[in-house]
């Protein structure tokens, strides 16, 4: 008879998703995750695949969370709440005080992307799905008065992808963290210039 799995996939892929994020994939090794996670090498190797099917399991995971949070902050009734609500929760989500791991897409996006296609088609696909967010939210904006019309949504949306990115890589430096409420505020204000 077969033994049953003796533990909790969330959590165990919660702690893989934390060794990644902090430490990045390639200095992230088997033993790190064996450590993390309580589990021997072929518990992991039986229940998740090698560490690259591990990693993108546990990114596709931190990117499906990230966007279903995304979704309800762009889903307030009020655009100009709904955009600043999606900064902070970027903020809150990569800027953790004494924590400079930064945001697990970025991370990924740099150090994965330009040799995974895997991981890069992940990224590209979560870029897209929350640019189709952003656009719709600026949108409503620009429809209620609230943002500028002389750009488009898309080239709004575009603006806003970029700070964020920038933002997200902010969370890495502890030095830059306290400035952070200031730049965003300064491109939220580019959505009504």
């Amino acid at each position: 008879m077969a033994r049953l799995r003796e533990f909790d996939t969330e959590e165990v892929m919660e702690a893989v998703i934390n060794a990644f994020w902090k430490r990045g994939y390639e200095a992230t090794s088997l033993a790190d995750l064996m450590a993390v996670t309580g589990l021997q090498k072929g518990s992991i190797y039986k229940a998740f695949g090698d560490k690259r099917s591990l990693f993108l399991r546990a990114l596709q995971s931190y990117l499906d969370r990230l966007y279903s949070l995304t979704r309800q902050a762009l889903d307030d009734p009020d655009p100009d709440r709904a955009i600043a609500g999606w900064f902070q929760l970027l903020v809150d989500t990569a800027a953790v005080p004494g924590e400079n791991k930064g945001c697990f897409a970025i991370n990924s996006l740099i150090e994965m992307a330009p040799q995974d296609a895997d991981a890069a088609k992940m990224l590209e696909s979560q870029y897209s799905r929350v640019g189709i967010l952003l656009e719709r939210t600026i949108d409503r904006g620009q429809q209620a008065g609230i943002f500028r019309q002389d750009l488009s949504a898309k080239q709004l949306r575009q603006i806003l992808l970029v700070a964020a990115n920038g933002a997200l890589a902010w969370g890495r430096a502890e030095f830059l963290k306290p400035d952070l409420p200031e730049a965003i505020e300064s491109v939220l204000a580019v959505l009504k210039r």
